[in-house]
């Protein structure tokens, strides 16, 4: 047998296979992270858009905004950052509690500019505004799309709370 030959091709095996196990151990660490990245920023999603909807509505009990409301408000507590889920939960306490000053906007504001940079798009200083279609004569609760309906707006700071 010819060691000469073999050990420098040995050796090159050796650190092919390890340089092989360096390059997927980093790859699935990062595909794991992105997953993860993925699935948080979903929820979020989400759970911006169901907090959304459910602000300025007037009282949403025992409605598809309320559940969803209250969906959003779990996902928050699971996925935000740690004073997302303490504002959530200060809004969760002041919803069951029935306080009139409760308002969703601070939160809203939050995961917003939170995804809009986790998604890399650039800060927004405007302050977001509800649009709602209700119908005509109806003060509070949702349009239901058979009547004639009119447009409605509120700030975010303003007017971002339910009252349940």
């Amino acid at each position: 047998m010819n060691w000469q030959l073999l050990f420098p091709l040995l050796i090159t095996t050796a650190i092919a296979m390890v340089g092989w196990w360096v390059g997927h151990a980093f790859n699935s660490s990062r595909d794991r992270k992105n997953k993860r990245r993925e699935v948080r920023v979903q929820y979020l999603i989400e759970a911006y858009r169901q907090l959304e909807a459910g602000t300025c509505r007037g009282p949403i009990d025992q409605t598809e905004f309320g559940r969803g409301f209250e969906s959003a408000i779990a996902d928050i507590q699971l996925f935000g950052t740690d004073d997302q889920a303490r504002m959530a939960k200060a809004l969760a306490t002041a919803i069951a509690t029935r306080q009139e000053n409760a308002s969703a906007g601070p939160l809203l504001i939050s995961l917003r500019d939170a995804l809009r940079s986790e998604l890399g798009l650039g800060a927004l200083r405007e302050e977001p505004i509800h649009f709602r279609l209700r119908p005509e004569g109806q003060q509070d609760g949702p349009a239901n799309g058979s009547q004639p309906s009119r447009s409605e707006t509120n700030r975010t700071s303003s007017a971002a709370g339910s009252r349940r």
